[in-house]
């Protein structure tokens, strides 16, 4: 590798993850991060806290708001129910004492006690038929009167010779619409009784709109009031006039906690709900019960709610940017005294690492920068001689190691007339298709030693197998495939060796198994095997052999495709094609030696006329050119 290459390669990958190399930022963006970090954490780490805390505070301070409107108009609805059930009690006994005295009185007198709040009064004796007073424009309903009897009933059959104290209070149902414009009201009943024995039931019905609307005009916006009754049904709202139409409440969590509490406690809570609109939104809400558990509940949006502290939010965010324009303003002109002398520098130290140790700093008036400037063009000046040394000194060495690699090969070459100049060859194809596979530059490197080393194994074999003109014995054959781990032995012991073994141990294993020296097959073939396979195997075919001639160029480039997915990689072998039809092997093939092969009889001939001279000849016949092993690597290559 030439010098400058190696530099400019040690620049961009220190330190770096394989693979990749690691970011580098500007000077002048490092210099306008530090300002404006420095400028914009404590506003952003202050303002955090203070939002926190004060948004923490205004949602603690905003429920206790709701709790105190909430408990107060409860407490107006439980003061107004109270006083109506004690006015409901005094009428009763006076009731009590004037069906006594003037019966024929009682209807009269029922209807002196309407007003706008008492709308209908009703005395129910224990035996006979009840009276009835009706404000004008009021119709006693079939649910109304039911509820009436209903609640008479029940104080009646509590009725004894005695009364007792618990039955003289007040009994209230409700709440319930009345007439089209649903007036909120309820029912009051209470015992009538003279010297200890119950005559009867007095009832009034109620109305406690004004009342509620009073309480409703208490919570101010954005904030709503809405009652609910004690099973969990919405009544009434501050922003609609009249009863609602029962809608079960139970889908907000804080209904079910008031539902939880039997409706004697008080609450407050963040919780989501679909808004007037449809929407899940986020609200503060806080509960009070009242002594019938009704329940009263103030409701607001989270977001309207916290409006401050988002006003805040904005303020913080506009001074931050206010904050950042002028840390930018200040980064630019701090940076740019600092960086366009380094960015300088930088220029010059590309150059340097390009192999150009021609190049020199000007004089900065910054002292610092004037001082790393000459001590920069020293620098320059020592590692131009070092890289320079080091490059001719590079250049033997690799001229060296590739020299001793090629003249290795030749020597196995050697043993064998026929093959000599083979490893050159498969060498070239090999690396010639790992190019068109697109193959890295280091991968192609070690390719190129792994191919030319691919037969390095046979040193180890003896001459009179590698160079036996015959067939071999299957003894001889075993010798013979042993030569992928002889070679992978010899170079495993070099460190710098590790990444050609494979080629060299697996290149005769077989795409489908049953090669050798283990037996791998597919993907489990190294690819650096697998291309000096198809390379190895087309030398092979192509050039003349004691025991068969040469294919021509188009029969072996047939063969090599005829074993694609067989004895060869499908992938490599495309690579293969696309090489040979681009003319890649052309100059390879010119450079094949040319010797004349005696014919198969008359290598038969000579080896009879051995056998009846007393010679050593070999058991078998010659081997005929078209068996398996040539058809997978013409022989053993």
């Amino acid at each position: 590798m030439h010098a400058s290459h190696k530099t400019q390669a040690l620049v961009d990958d220190d330190h770096a993850p394989e693979g990749r190399t690691r970011p580098r930022l500007p000077l002048f963006l490092v210099l306008l991060s530090v300002v404006l970090i420095a400028s914009l954490v404590p506003l952003a780490v202050f303002s955090l806290l203070t939002l926190g805390d004060t948004r923490e505070a205004l949602v603690v301070t905003q429920q206790e708001q709701q709790l105190q409107l909430a408990a107060s108009a409860a407490n107006r609805l439980d003061a107004f129910l109270r006083q109506e059930g004690r006015e409901v009690v005094r009428l009763g006994e006076a009731i009590g004492t004037l069906a006594q005295v003037a019966p024929e009185r009682q209807l009269t007198t029922l209807s002196e006690f309407l007003d706008e709040t008492a709308v209908l009064m009703r005395f129910r004796p224990v035996n006979g038929r009840p009276s009835l007073a009706l404000a004008p424009d009021l119709v006693l309903d079939a649910q109304l009167e039911s509820t009436l009897e209903s609640d008479a009933r029940t104080l009646i059959d509590q009725g004894a010779a005695q009364v007792p104290p618990s039955a003289r209070d007040a009994v209230l149902s409700g709440p319930f619409a009345l007439g089209p414009a649903r007036i909120l009201a309820v029912t009051v009943s209470a015992p009538v009784q003279r010297r200890g024995r119950l005559l009867g039931v007095l009832q009034q019905v109620a109305v406690f709109q004004h009342v509620w609307e009073d309480v409703a005009e208490t919570v101010p916006p954005p904030m709503r009031l809405f009652l609910l009754s004690s099973d969990g049904e919405l009544v009434a709202h501050s922003l609609s006039t009249g009863m609602l139409a029962r809608k079960n409440m139970q889908a907000r969590e804080i209904v079910r906690e008031f539902l939880g509490s039997q409706g004697r406690s008080r609450g407050a809570r963040a919780y989501t709900a679909p808004s007037p609109e449809g929407e899940d939104r986020a609200y503060l809400g806080s509960y009070s019960s009242t002594d019938h558990s009704w329940g009263v509940f103030v409701e607001v949006e989270q977001d309207l709610a916290l409006a401050p502290v988002n006003d805040l939010l904005r303020d913080v965010v506009f001074g931050g940017l206010l904050a950042a324009c002028l840390a930018i303003a200040a980064a630019l002109v701090l940076g740019g005294m600092i960086s366009r002398p380094m960015a300088r520098l930088a220029a010059i130290s590309s150059r340097l690492a390009a192999g150009d140790f021609s190049v020199r700093a000007g004089v900065s008036s910054m002292s610092e920068l004037d001082a790393l400037a000459r001590n920069f063009n020293l620098m320059s000046s020592r590692l131009g001689e070092l890289v320079e040394r080091f490059r001719s000194a590079a250049t033997a060495a690799n001229a060296m190691f590739l020299g001793t690699i090629r003249a290795l090969a030749e020597a196995i070459d050697e043993k064998d007339p026929y093959t000599k100049g083979h490893s050159v060859r498969v060498n070239r194809y090999a690396v010639i298709i790992g190019r068109y596979l697109g193959l890295s530059r280091e991968d192609i490197r070690a390719l190129h030693v792994s191919a030319l080393l691919h037969d390095v194994g046979k040193i180890g074999i003896d001459d009179s197998i590698l160079k036996k003109p015959a067939a071999l014995t299957r003894d001889e054959f075993e010798v013979m495939k042993s030569h992928p781990e002889r070679g992978a032995k010899i170079m495993g012991r070099i460190p710098q060796m590790k990444d050609i073994v494979p080629g060299m141990r697996f290149h005769h294993e077989r795409w489908n198994g049953g090669g050798y020296p283990i037996g791998l097959k597919a993907a489990e073939i190294p690819l650096q095997a697998r291309i000096v396979a198809v390379a190895d195997t087309f030398d092979a075919m192509t050039t003349d052999r004691p025991y068969q001639r040469a294919f021509s160029v188009e029969d072996a480039v047939s063969r090599i495709n005829d074993l694609k997915g067989i004895g060869l990689d499908p992938e490599v072998v495309e690579a293969f094609n696309r090489a040979y039809k681009s003319g890649e092997f052309d100059e390879v093939i010119a450079t094949r030696p040319s010797y004349f092969v005696p014919s198969l009889a008359k290598k038969a001939a000579e080896a009879e006329a051995a056998r009846s001279a007393g010679g050593v000849t070999s058991p078998q016949s010659p081997r005929p050119a078209s068996t398996d092993a040539e058809k997978e690597t013409a022989g053993t290559s």
